[in-house]
């Protein structure tokens, strides 16, 4: 027995590494060609961007390369009627299928792993980047610490509680103006501040200008207050994604905080709960492809099988982003957002496989 599953799960992992690399390879492969075709960066740096994009479009390929590595591995076993062999020295399809979902939990818990602790820095040497190199910022700096999003450009220092994509609001703003020397000249703080045409307006917060010449800085009350920056709400919007660079424990520890200061967090709630679900997903997957790869010949051949269960995956991830729109647009709660689809299929996929087996 262990030969057989040691065959089988060698079989396995071939087809689903070379299935990863293949639709990864092919996802990248588009990218840099819309890249290239749009003209706007050197092709070195369209190269490095898109490699820094591989470990993320691999963790997202991960899922449909379970879902063929299964059809491979099964389809293949079959047509060669070795799953016959099987079935006749009592190796069911129940035993083949543990070994299967064995294999995929440690994949699914690889994935969790890779998200948590290998993303988070290469989506900050992506983001440092895309802005020091691509968009020729070479001031550019971000840091994100539990509550407070730091960001620098040229000889400001901004500090943001959160960025609403909606009303294109700053809410909790703190502002550090230095000059060529790095000496702090003035401090701006503003509960909030809003984009206007003529630039951003920042609303009841206290203005503090430094002397070089005087050790008392002086204070002053506004109400509101128009701030002149290049930045504009996309330049934020792109800071705010970001936060996919934080762990798990400090993405929580940076909801935590912000709820606790009264802003919204559903977005990041879905975001939180989303990394979980979406390690879990290959599980799914690869039940759900178990009754396409082990029917008849005559019933149809795997390309028909192949296409039939990639139909049924383009819908999950269909149904899955939706689910997460309606969850960030606070229609449903997070966590209902994030694994509803995965849980749904997940008994769909089950209930083909026992009906399969009648």
């Amino acid at each position: 027995m262990k030969t057989i599953d040691r065959y089988i799960a060698l079989t396995f992992l071939q087809n689903f590494i070379v299935a990863a690399l293949g639709l990864t390879a092919l996802y990248l492969f588009q990218a840099l060609m819309g890249d290239v075709l749009n003209g706007d960066y050197p092709i070195r740096q369209i190269l490095v961007f898109n490699g820094l994009q591989a470990p993320e479009v691999f963790t997202l390929m991960a899922p449909p390369a379970v879902l063929l590595g299964t059809v491979f591995t099964l389809s293949g076993l079959n047509r060669t009627n070795e799953l016959t062999a099987c079935f006749s020295i009592g190796m069911g399809l129940k035993r083949i299928m543990a070994l299967l979902l064995v294999l995929v939990t440690v994949i699914s818990g690889g994935l969790l792993f890779f998200q948590d602790s290998v993303l988070p820095p290469v989506y900050r040497n992506r983001t440092v980047y895309y802005w020091r190199e691509m968009k020729k910022r070479s001031d550019f700096h971000l840091d994100i610490k539990q509550n407070k999003i730091w960001y620098r450009s040229k000889e400001l220092i901004y500090n943001l509680k959160t960025f609403d994509a909606k009303t294109q609001m700053i809410k909790g703003m703190t502002v550090y103006a230095f000059d060529d020397s790095f000496q702090l000249q003035k401090l701006v703080e503003a509960e909030g501040a809003e984009y206007t045409p003529e630039g951003w307006k920042l609303m009841n917060g206290t203005i503090t200008q430094f002397f070089p010449d005087s050790p008392f800085p002086e204070s002053e009350r506004f109400r509101e207050l128009k701030l002149q920056i290049a930045e504009t709400p996309k330049d934020f919007m792109e800071i705010e994604k970001e936060v996919r660079a934080l762990r798990l424990r400090e993405l929580y520890r940076y909801i935590i905080e912000n709820q606790g200061a009264g802003l919204d967090m559903k977005a990041y709630l879905v975001q939180f709960h989303s990394r979980f679900s979406l390690s879990f997903i290959p599980i799914v997957m690869c039940i759900l492809a178990v009754p396409f790869s082990i029917r008849g010949r005559r019933e149809g051949g795997m390309a028909k099988d192949l296409g039939i269960c990639l139909g049924i995956t383009f819908f999950y991830w269909l149904f899955y982003s939706i689910g997460l729109s309606l969850g960030t647009n606070g229609a449903l709660p997070p966590v209902v957002a994030a694994w509803a689809p995965t849980i749904i299929f997940g008994f769909l996929a089950i209930a083909l496989v026992s009906q399969s087996q009648k």
